[in-house]
């Protein structure tokens, strides 16, 4: 559980160093994580609260590796049987069974020490099936349930995610307010505040396809260029996509793109992480997917 563990005062000790308030509560999931956040009561009367809490739709939940391999074998056998349902597919990762307004939250999953779970039970057929097919497993939570998992090794580094998501959530209307108030709020300031100039006959498209895929994080100019040259626009990317057999093959689609450094001369390759990212931002109709869990 989140207190149970012998090494869990490590990310308790992260929750006490951050600006807010926090709270152990018994919740519909258990060793689960929500957010709550106090607004301005609008509608108040004059002897009713000023402030009303609302809860947030991101859910965090602490699973125990050995729970996730069991869960993530039974949906192995979900998805060998029929094609992956949304339901379905939270169903087997998650006990959603009577959690009122479930369908309205987004989860993603934390499992702390699986390497060290899957050296003890490796020897278990059931273990290595799931641990041979979960590769496509993660792959159908991610687009069908919408489920992110991100496998830790300490409760440091639990806190630490906590910490992370409770930032981002807690900027997330400040953030909204400051793109309302901008014509362009995907253009950062700096030497490309004016832009790129596009001719009628199409000139310039190119530089403005590179840039927005330098909008990624961690992606440098080279490797902007890289995969501008390789799909020089984003309609040329979705057919290629279009033509993949597989998720798997349409996720790592750009992963071996070759990246010429100037620095040292020798090439280096997009990467699966990248080539994850850019495939979720083209295809995902989810506005407040996250695709950078590291961030």
């Amino acid at each position: 559980g989140l207190l149970k563990d012998p090494g869990s005062d490590a990310w308790v000790k992260v929750l006490s160093s951050l600006d807010c308030k926090y709270s152990f509560e018994p919740q519909a999931i258990p060793c689960s994580v929500t957010w709550r956040r106090n607004t301005p009561n609008t509608l108040s009367t004059p002897d009713g609260p000023v402030v009303k809490t609302e809860e947030e739709k991101e859910v965090l939940v602490l699973v125990e590796p050995e729970d996730f391999l069991k869960r993530l074998f039974s949906l192995t056998q979900v998805i060998q049987i029929s094609e992956p349902d949304p339901h379905k597919v939270l169903y087997s990762m998650l006990p959603l069974a009577g959690v009122e307004g479930s369908s309205t939250k987004t989860y993603s999953l934390a499992v702390i020490g699986l390497d060290a779970c899957r050296c003890v039970g490796e020897a278990r057929s059931g273990w290595r099936s799931a641990c041979l097919q979960g590769g496509r497993a993660l792959v159908v939570l991610q687009l069908w349930g919408n489920i992110d998992v991100l496998f830790l090794d300490t409760w440091q580094e639990f806190g630490q995610h906590v910490s992370v998501l409770t930032k981002a959530i807690a900027k997330r209307p400040y953030k909204r307010q400051l793109e309302s108030q901008q014509e362009l709020p995907f253009c950062p300031a700096g030497a490309w505040a004016s832009g790129v100039r596009v001719e009628k006959d199409g000139t310039g498209l190119w530089q403005v396809w590179k840039r927005q895929i330098q909008q990624f994080n961690r992606v440098s100019p080279a490797t902007a260029a890289a995969i501008a040259e390789a799909y020089p626009s984003p309609r040329l990317l979705l057919q290629a996509y279009e033509e993949c057999s597989t998720e798997d093959e349409k996720l790592l689609l750009l992963s071996d793109i070759p990246v010429k450094s100037g620095v040292s001369g020798k090439n280096r390759r997009v990467g699966p992480d990248l080539s994850r990212r850019i495939y979720l931002f083209m295809v995902s109709t989810d506005p407040d997917l996250v695709l950078d869990l590291s961030t």
